[in-house]
């Protein structure tokens, strides 16, 4: 069935990933890093590491090269709508914010998929009130979390 925008509750579009200022020095330490993690990896003959480390810097580097890209999120009266993405509400288990502005403003989604169990969306300019008072009519909101998940620090204190 297609979504039509008149049954749109809510929605804004995001940056699929963030784009980050990165520095001089990133450039120099980020590198040194893998190749220190790669050199400790054949030496201890660990080689699923190694591979993993060159993996994950080949995607690191052809993840920089293009540009973030707009994605629309919407709270509809079938779901919810990321991008090209559809989640019925019976498929969200909960939803809770992490809101620390100007770092942090973000909406998480815990589903009942294996393979994107978390989906995290900006919530840019967005108030996160208006988000929970539309999407808390449909979807459990969980206000037990309340720090924001060690990957995604990791990943926005690393600028990766």
């Amino acid at each position: 069935m297609e979504e039509t925008a008149h049954d749109e509750h809510i929605g804004w579009d995001f940056y699929d990933r963030p784009s980050h200022e990165r520095g001089r020095m990133w450039h120099i330490l980020m590198p040194l890093a893998a190749l220190g993690l790669l050199i400790y990896a054949v030496l201890s003959a660990n080689f699923l590491f190694a591979f993993i480390i060159i993996l994950f810097s080949l995607v690191t580097y052809l993840a920089s090269l293009g540009q973030p890209e707009r994605i629309r999120f919407a709270v509809t009266d079938g779901g919810i709508v990321i991008g090209a993405q559809r989640f019925a509400f019976k498929d969200i288990r909960r939803f809770w914010f992490i809101y620390e502005p100007p770092e942090v403003k973000s909406l998480y989604l815990e589903t009942s998929s294996w393979i994107q169990p978390r989906i995290s969306v900006d919530l840019d300019e967005v108030d996160p009130n208006e988000v929970r008072t539309v999407l808390g009519r449909f979807v459990k909101e969980d206000l037990t979390e309340t720090e924001e998940p060690l990957t995604d620090f990791i990943t926005r204190k690393l600028k990766l």
